[in-house]
């Protein structure tokens, strides 16, 4: 039987419908083979068919039901055309001709139940669909099945779900003239698909779920229709919901502020969400904020949030590295729905410009209103590996947004109160998480450096890493470094460096400069593994940052050393590492030892020449302060091996010498400044060379010199005084006379002594005649008189054993021996050391005598004046001068010389006790007394010798006068026993009577004076105020010579009017002397005693000054008779 029409119509329609199946099939398998890529995306597939069941002014709600295994999603949108439902079970799309699943612009639904709600499978391949058919046509719920197992078995089970779906049909249910779902009941949700969990369908509805919170809020924000979304899981009821809050006129953009809510049964969640949505007629781009503890910050996008949204979230444009979420009804998606085709320049253009214009208006308006982690604006990364995306040109676009956003003051740093700009700031950067930390704290003390703040420093560095990256993806992080505004550990040490002394790194830091060099120091070490000593930023004592390069750790610790060593080429503070420096371990650096710093000290001291200190003053100055560096630590060895300069460091005769410390008797003495002041004339003996140079003096004190002098160094001072084994040439130098012999009994046959004998003796330093010492260098008869005062005036007063010259030593066979102590006197004694000129002009040398003394003396006064003294006395006697020998030599004249020969024939001839001769010139009263009675004798000599020549003025006048035919009467007569004879003024005296000169009437006295004024004895004021009218003062000024006649002439002065100018005062003193003779009376048993009562009138030089009267006047004016 022939085949109808309609069998093949029927066949034809039968295997398009398998053969349809199996292509679905194959689609569920390979889902299913790509779970892991799509198993975010079933809620999305729900969703997107839920909105599009309704038009454009219509809203829907959504609730989404969780148990342990089973979930569900029901709509409240328009109900299914029949149509829709049949595709639903074929899997094809309800909309003709549109494989796609994707209609143009103006029509926004794009495909229901098409490829994409296979991905809805992998929640399980058995879906229960509850829902009803427009028109009025019914309700329905059947189990849409395609778990099957191969192509065959999935046609059956679509052809069972046909007919499940044609059984189950009934009747639409109302209440209150609304339609609902007969198996829904009156909930007001209209369509509800139910998916039974498998262990995989539970992982995948995980999956999906993990990040509804995040997106179904941001999806709310981007479609209007969306009323609600409401998940209901264990019990609980999450809602999500918006709330319009600001709109933002940021220049010619407008930015909308939403406030997102969570809202868990019925209870907001403690943190808010904010929404920032820039609106643009082709794109709108969105950043999130959220609001913890009043604190608004930049919610940072993860890789659960894609960035891309066509209406619904592109799952899939997650890891594109954008930190702007852009929704485009505008975008050309793919298929899949993962992305958009950014290899078009319609999509390219909405990116472009969603980028760089909300960026910048972003960057704007987040700052103004202090909301915090600003880094995100520029969390700017590769895009992931995807084949939709035209990498070169995307990442030259973030490069873009980078470079515009840059030199915005949008950041905050840290210590700042002001925003600044990415090419502001210095990110650090290093090779871990815990160098960085320690690297930005040492930033964080640098004033003027702006660095992030220390919780956003993690998120700069992933800003930073991702610039480099964008730029080239080939690059590693140490490409990190070529960005100006990031900071290495190369780039700190480079700015400490510049900085090259502690001053100026001090000026720029805030931290204790110790505190962070250490930190730096440590971070270095542990970045590198070593320290870099090609640097310079190792700090040395001198406050310098230089290259570590022979740099040593300081465990000298002495700042005395170090600072002597500056006045050397070794400056050790140069090259030790300041102790603000914690130690720590540097390959290459040693430590130096406080021995290392005296060795090196002193080796580079002893190779100094003596030109070297003459010309360098600080090599001296170096020197004196190392040796009083090693006085006050003991070092006796070091001293012992230094040199040190003797003499005079400037040019001189005496050339200067630069050696150990000599180890001679006669030992190195103290500088002469030193001991200058007290041996005075034995500083002029000595020579430079034999004394430490005079700088020594500025550094060491008396207790170094005793030290050094302690320890056989130098003398202390130029008189040495020693106790010890004496040598026979000192030894019989000072035995006594009576013990010669016995000292000689203790010598053997060759002269030496048979046994040692401890003495003490005082010795003055090179007062030997050694070659260049001071009896050595005595060649003239000048340089004897020098040594001769040197004794006699400064060494009898220094020695303490001067005047106790004597010792008993008893030797070992029970003989007393006695010896003197001034070994320096019994030398003297002993050596040829006055020189004299013979006859023929030659010096020669003597031993002491009282002649070659007196030669030496006869013109130096004042030395002759000493000689007279106890202790120059004894020590001409102890070096056998005699000394009345001497002074008689000493004596300018024979006459003198007779005189005191007969003085002194006298005392002897008279058997005077030469004892009390002693005495009356020992007793200074008694001496004082004759002096006085001695000088008085002289003054009244003097003074009758001007009363003669005075007289023989007054004679002269007289007789011319005479002769003129004037009677005048002179008579030259005593006036009483109250005479004053004193250097300062005296009276003419004779036989200890006042004598005066009568002229006629007139009585006039005279004055001799060397001083400014006269004295006057109250009777002679009386006598002169009593005879004023009559009464007459000659006064003489003295100039120290011996007046002669002409002298008197032109300067005795006459004061005829005296008793005037005295009346007054004397009248006074008659007052004070009447109240004295009161006081001195009895009353009631009680009376006064005043004694050395001695009163004078003191007549001032301007009284005869001013008078300008001569003896001449004074006679032709008063006694010539008209």
């Amino acid at each position: 039987m022939i085949i109808t029409k309609e069998q093949i119509e029927q066949r034809r329609n039968e295997i398009a419908g398998i053969r349809h199946a199996d292509s679905v099939y194959r689609d569920i398998v390979a889902r299913e083979n790509e779970r892991e890529y799509y198993e975010k995306r079933w809620f999305w597939e729900l969703l997107q068919n839920a909105i599009d069941s309704i038009d454009e002014n219509e809203k829907i709600k959504v609730k989404i039901e969780i148990s342990d295994n089973e979930i569900s999603f029901s709509h409240t949108g328009n109900p299914f055309e029949l149509d829709d439902i049949l595709s639903l079970i074929i899997q094809g799309s309800s909309k003709n001709g549109q494989e796609s699943e994707i209609t143009n612009n103006s029509n926004k639904k794009v495909g229901r139940f098409g490829t994409g709600f296979i991905t809805t499978y992998l929640l399980s391949k058995e879906v229960k669909i509850s829902g009803m058919l427009t028109k009025n046509e019914g309700c329905f719920e059947f189990l849409l099945d395609r778990n099957a197992s191969n192509n065959a078995d999935f046609y059956k089970k679509q052809q069972q779900s046909n007919k499940d779906f044609d059984n189950s049909i009934r009747e639409t249910c109302y209440f209150d003239d609304k339609e609902f779902n007969s198996y829904l009941g009156n909930t007001g949700f209209k369509t509800k698909f139910s998916y039974v969990l498998d262990e995989k369908g539970k992982q995948t509805a995980k999956k999906g779920l993990e990040c509804l919170d995040e997106l179904i809020p941001i999806t709310q924000l981007f479609n209007e229709q969306i009323e609600s979304i409401e998940v209901i899981q264990n019990k609980q009821i999450k809602t999500f919901t918006k709330l319009f809050v600001k709109e933002h006129q940021v220049d010619e953009s407008i930015i909308n502020e939403w406030e997102i809510n969570t809202v868990i049964d019925s209870k907001k969640e403690e943190t808010s969400l904010k929404a920032y949505i820039l609106q643009n007629n082709s794109y709108n781009t969105c950043i999130i904020t959220y609001l913890r503890n009043n604190i608004e910050t930049i919610f940072p996008l993860t890789k659960n949030y894609p960035r891309l949204y066509f209406y619904f979230p592109l799952i899939g444009t997650e890891e594109i590295g954008i930190p702007i979420i852009i929704n485009s009804i505008n975008f050309d998606p793919r298929i899949e729905r993962d992305g958009i085709y950014l290899n078009e320049s319609q999509n390219k253009e909405i990116i472009e410009k969603a980028l760089l214009n909300s960026s910048m208006a972003y960057a704007k308006l987040l700052p103004s209103k202090n909301v915090k982690s600003i880094f995100e604006l520029f969390n700017y990364k590769l895009s992931k590996e995807l084949k939709w995306i035209d990498h070169d040109w995307f990442n030259n676009i973030k490069h873009t947004v980078i470079e515009q956003l840059s030199s915005d003051l949008i950041i905050e740093s840290y210590d700042s109160d002001f925003f600044i700009s990415l090419k502001d700031i210095v990110v650090p950067y290093s090779n871990s998480s815990d160098n960085i930390k320690k690297l930005w704290n040492l930033l964080s003390y640098i004033k003027d450096l702006k660095i992030p703040l220390a919780d956003e420093l993690d998120q700069w560095i992933n800003v930073v890493k991702n610039i480099v990256k964008l730029q080239n993806k080939e690059k590693t992080d140490n490409d990190i470094y070529k960005l100006d505004y990031v900071w290495g550990i190369n780039e700190l040490i480079e700015f400490v460096e510049k900085k090259g002394t502690i001053e100026m790194l001090k000026s720029v830091l805030s931290e204790d400069i110790g505190v962070w060099l250490d930190d730096f120091y440590l971070l270095i070490v542990q970045i590198f593994g070593l320290f870099p000593l090609n640097r310079g930023i190792l700090l040395n004592q001198d406050g310098k940052l230089r290259k570590g390069e022979e740099m040593l750790w300081d465990n000298c610790k002495d700042d005395a050393l170090i600072s002597v060593s500056k006045l050397t080429n070794l400056d050790f503070a140069n090259k030790l590492i300041s102790r603000n420096i914690t130690h720590f371990r540097i390959m290459g650096i040693h430590d130096f030892s406080l021995q290392d710093a005296i060795n090196q000290l002193k080796n580079n001291l002893n190779s100094l020449s003596v030109r070297d200190f003459t010309e360098k003053e600080e090599s001296l100055c170096c020197n004196a302060q190392f040796l009083k560096w090693l006085i006050s630590h003991e070092e006796k060895d070091i001293i012992r091996d230094l040199k040190v300069l003797f003499g005079a460091s400037k040019k001189s005769a005496e050339p200067s010498t630069f050696d150990v410390f000599p180890k001679t008797e006669h030992l190195l003495l103290t500088p002469k400044t030193f001991f200058e002041k007290d041996f005075p004339l034995y500083a002029g003996l000595i020579r430079d060379k034999d004394c430490l140079n005079d700088v020594y003096d500025k550094y060491l004190n008396p207790e170094d010199y005793k030290y050094l002098d302690k320890n056989g160094f130098m003398h202390y001072y130029p008189l040495v005084v020693r106790k010890e084994i004496a040598n026979p040439k000192n030894l019989e130098l000072l035995i006594m006379d009576e013990s010669e012999n016995d000292f000689n009994s203790i010598k053997d046959s060759e002269g030496q002594l048979s046994q040692k004998i401890n003495i003490e003796y005082s010795d003055f330093a090179y007062l030997t005649a050694t070659d260049g010492h001071i009896y050595g260098r005595n060649t003239t008869q000048k340089s004897s008189l020098e040594r001769l005062k040197f004794l006699l005036q400064e060494a009898v007063e220094k020695d303490v054993f001067f005047e106790n010259d004597k010792q008993e030593i008893t030797t070992v066979e029970g003989l007393t021996l006695r010896f003197h102590k001034c070994l320096w006197v019994y030398r003297a004694k002993k050596l040829n050391w006055i020189n004299i000129k013979s006859e023929n002009e030659k010096f020669i040398a003597e031993t002491p005598s009282s002649k070659n003394f007196s030669e030496l003396l006869k013109r130096e006064n004042d030395l002759i004046k000493t000689i007279r003294d106890p202790k120059q006395q004894l020590l001409l006697n102890k070096l056998g001068v005699g000394l009345s020998d001497l002074i008689r030599n000493t004596l300018p004249t024979d006459e003198l010389r007779l005189s005191w020969d007969k003085a002194i024939t006298s005392m002897i001839t008279n058997d005077v006790d030469p004892e009390l001769v002693q005495e009356i010139f020992n007793d200074p009263n008694i001496k004082n007394e004759y002096e006085k009675r001695l000088n008085e004798r002289k003054l009244i000599e003097r003074n009758q010798a001007i009363g003669k020549l005075i007289e023989i003025l007054f004679n002269e006048y007289i007789n011319q006068l005479k002769e003129e035919g004037y009677f005048i009467d002179i008579e030259r007569r005593p006036f009483g026993s109250d005479y004053i004879i004193t250097g300062e003024s005296s009276d003419l005296v004779d036989n200890n009577q006042r004598i005066g000169f009568t002229i006629n009437d007139w009585l006039i006295e005279l004055k001799a004076t060397g001083k400014n004024y006269a004295a006057m004895t109250p009777l002679q004021a009386k006598t002169a105020t009593e005879s004023k009218n009559n009464y007459a003062l000659i006064v003489v000024p003295l100039d120290g010579n011996t007046p002669d006649i002409d002298y008197i002439r032109n300067n005795a002065i006459v004061i005829q009017n005296i008793g005037d100018k005295i009346e007054k005062i004397r009248n006074e003193y008659h007052d004070v002397e009447l109240k004295k003779e009161n006081l001195s009376k009895d009353q009631d048993g009680i009376s006064i005693t005043m004694e050395e009562w001695n009163a004078r009138f003191r007549i001032s030089s301007k009284v005869w000054l001013s008078e300008k009267n001569d003896i001449e006047n004074f006679i032709r004016n008063n006694f010539r008779k008209q």
